[in-house]
C-alpha cells in the first residue's frame, strides 16, 4: 500500500521518499514493484535510512499495525515540530492494545493524528482505477492537508473528523473478511455473503459507537465501503485467508500460503477483548476467533 501510494503521487510530487528499515526488502523492491508490477520512476527514492523522513513536509506511514509504535519512536529524533504525520496503517495496536490514534499521541503528543482508510486494493490504486478514499483528523489544517496530498485525478479523498470510527472500521471488517472467505471457501453462496456483510456491519457499528463514534460514519467508505470490498474480493489478503482455514489449513500454515500481513488475524484477539469489556455482541467475529 506504501509503494502503490508512492507511484502514483510520483506524478503530483518532484521528490518522494520510500523507505523501509529492511535493507533487504529495499533490493527486493528494486526498480520495480515485484507485486504490483510498476516501475517506480527517477523520483522515487527508495532507502532504509529512517532520518530520510526530516527532509519530508509530509510523512504517511504505512506499516503493519504490530510495527506501528517501533516506527513511531524511530522517526521520533528526526522530527522538527512542522511535518505532517498521517497513516494507512489499519485499525488497533495489539501490542499496546489501544487505537493506533492512542499510541501516536503517546509517542508524539506535539503532532495531530490522521488516519487515512477506506476501499482502495493497491493494484487498482496503480492502475488508476477510480477510488474513493477517507482523511480523518481532528485537526482541519491536518485534514485538510492531507486530502490536497493524496487526492488525484482518479483517487478522491473525504475528509471526516470521526477518528474513532474510521479506525473500527478499518479493522473490524478485516476480522469479518476472514469470515466472508471461510464462507465463500466452504461453498457457501452469495446469500451467506450478504447476510455476513450486513450482521458484519451491525458488530462494527455497535462496538464503534460503544467505544465513541458516531453511527453515520459506519454508513461511509470507511465502514461499509470498505467492508464490502473487503469481504467480497479475493485480492483481499483476510478473505483469502479464511479461504485457506476453510481448506482445513492450519492457521499456521493458512498464514503461511498468504505470504503478507493478515490485520484480521493481528487483531483479532484484542477486538473480542474489547468487546467483551463493553458489553458487546460481536457472535461473527468471536465464531472466527473460534476458528483460528
Amino acid at each position: 500500500w506504501g509503494s502503490a501510494l508512492a507511484i502514483i503521487l510520483s506524478d503530483k510530487f518532484d521528490e518522494i521518499f520510500l523507505i523501509d528499515r529492511d535493507k533487504e526488502i529495499i533490493k527486493k523492491l528494486g526498480k520495480q514493484h515485484p507485486v504490483l508490477s510498476r516501475p517506480f520512476t527517477n523520483n522515487i527514492t527508495l532507502n532504509h535510512d529512517i532520518s530520510s523522513v526530516a527532509k519530508s513536509e509530509g510523512i504517511l506511514i504505512a506499516t503493519p499495525s504490530y510495527a506501528f509504535s517501533d516506527i513511531l519512536e524511530n522517526i521520533k529524533p528526526h522530527l522538527n515540530g512542522h511535518h505532517h504525520i498521517a497513516w494507512a496503517t489499519k485499525g488497533f495496536d495489539p501490542h499496546n492494545e489501544c487505537f493506533l490514534h492512542e499510541t501516536f499521541n503517546k509517542i508524539l503528543p506535539t503532532y495531530k493524528a490522521c488516519i487515512i482508510s477506506g476501499p482502495t486494493f493497491a493494484t487498482e490504486i496503480v492502475e488508476k482505477k477510480p477510488a474513493a478514499i477517507v482523511v480523518a483528523s481532528k485537526d482541519k489544517k491536518t485534514r485538510d492537508f492531507w486530502a490536497s496530498t493524496i487526492q488525484t485525478n482518479t483517487l478522491r479523498a473525504y475528509t471526516n473528523t470521526d477518528i474513532i470510527g474510521v479506525q473500527v472500521g478499518g479493522s473490524v471488517k478485516n476480522i469479518l473478511a476472514i469470515a466472508a472467505g471461510v464462507a465463500s471457501g466452504l461453498g457457501f453462496g452469495a446469500n451467506t455473503q450478504a447476510a455476513l456483510i450486513t450482521r458484519g456491519l451491525a458488530e462494527m457499528t455497535r462496538l464503534g459507537v460503544s467505544l465513541g463514534a458516531e453511527k453515520l460514519t459506519f454508513q461511509g467508505l470507511s465502514g461499509i465501503g470498505d467492508l464490502v470490498l473487503t469481504c467480497s474480493d479475493d485480492l483481499s489478503r483476510n478473505r483469502r485467508f479464511g479461504k485457506e482455514l476453510a481448506n482445513n489449513n492450519s492457521t499456521d500454515k493458512a498464514l503461511s500460503n498468504i505470504g503478507a500481513t493478515v490485520e484480521g488475524f493481528n487483531v483479532l484477539r484484542l477486538v473480542i477483548e474489547i468487546a467483551k469489556k463493553h458489553q458487546i455482541e460481536m457472535p461473527i467475529c468471536e465464531q472466527v476467533l473460534a476458528v483460528v
